[in-house]
Order: structure tokens, then sequence, then C-alpha cells
């Protein structure tokens, strides 16, 4: 549930829509099935791989909690306001019988529409917390898992628009909001305590 808060598919839906309008029925969910699966490639290499990345640029396990929080924290403000992004371009800049289907689906809808550096940051920090074979398996199952409700979202994102409303959407973004800035402080606490423990005792 922690991923799919974090990418908050419900409140991306009036972006999303906006920029598949004239897209076409066949084109949209193409664009879905290949988001979806970049989203798992992003998530699946990041809870595998996540102790090396750390290694490769030689960054600690707690500075990468703590900044992680920060960028979560700032995500969850954004979604508080119900703000989705500067990265999005304006619908009537898009010419969807010129655009690239395949760039469209990975850049900007997987990246950074719904994976962006905060929620890259926090399953590199969960593959860290998790460092055994199992745990990394389970991580790559709960992502495969969130992928494929991200994609159920998206898929009836009409429906939902329909059903919801834009108030509606708005009203379940902030709810998501609230819990991820609950999870951003934790991690930020936890990577405080252990870099400061001293300070944190006091």
């Amino acid at each position: 549930m922690l991923l799919y808060a974090l990418t908050n598919p419900v409140g991306a839906i009036p972006v999303f829509l906006a920029m598949t309008g004239r897209a076409g029925a066949v084109k949209t969910h193409r664009i879905i099935v290949l988001a979806c699966a970049a989203v798992a490639v992003f998530f699946v290499g990041s809870a595998m791989f996540g102790k090396e990345i750390l290694a490769f640029f030689n960054v600690g396990l707690d500075d990468f909690r703590i900044a992680g929080g920060l960028l979560v924290l700032v995500i969850a403000f954004e979604m508080f306001q119900a703000h989705y992004g500067k990265f999005i371009p304006r619908t009537d800049e898009a010419n969807y019988s010129e655009v690239d289907i395949h760039g469209l689906a990975i850049t900007p809808f997987a990246f950074p529409l719904l994976v962006g550096p905060a929620e890259l940051s926090i399953m590199i920090t969960l593959s860290n917390d998790n460092p055994g074979w199992l745990g990394k398996a389970f991580l790559a199952a709960a992502a495969v898992l969130a992928t494929s409700l991200i994609g159920l979202t998206l898929w009836m994102a009409a429906a939902i628009e329909r059903f919801l409303g834009r108030t509606g959407i708005n009203i379940m973004t902030r709810v998501m909001a609230l819990i991820i800035a609950a999870i951003a402080v934790n991690f930020i606490m936890t990577g405080i305590k252990s870099q400061l423990p001293g300070l944190v005792s006091r």
C-alpha cells in the first residue's frame, strides 16, 4: 500500500486523462501497459540492487534514509495541495498523431508522473532494510502487486473520475498525503536517531 499511495495514481487521473484524451482507447491502453512495465522495472531494480546502488555512490543508508524522507515529505506537501508537478506538458501541446507512444509511456507517465526520486529512494531504503534474498523477493513481489493496482486504477481512470469527481479525487489525494507524510517523518527520525543518537536521547 505504501508504494501505491506514494505513486498516487488516483491523484494523477486528471492529468492522465487530459494527456490521453485524444489518443484513443487502443493507444491509451498501450500507454498504460508500457508505463506499468516501466514502473515495475524501476521498482524491482531498486529492490534487488538497492545496496549495490548505495555502495556505488558511497552513500550511507541513514543519509539516504533522511534524504529520501525529505523528498517524500515534499511529495506529500504537493499532494496535499493537489499539485501534480510542473513536468506535465499542456494538453494543447500533445499531438497524438505524431507522438511516440513508447516514449510517452516512459516519460512522463512512468517517470516522473508515477515514479520519481522519492519513490526510488523508498525502495532502495527498504531494500537495505531487508538485505536477504527472501526480503528482496518479497519487496519485488510487493512492487509487482502495487504496479498491477496502479495499472488497474489507470485502466478505470475515466470511470473513477466520473464516480468521485474532481473533489473526491482531491480528498483521496489529501488523505494519502497525510499517510505518506507520516511515513516520511518516520524515515527522517529513524535516520537522525542513527546519525545523532546523543542529540535524540536528550
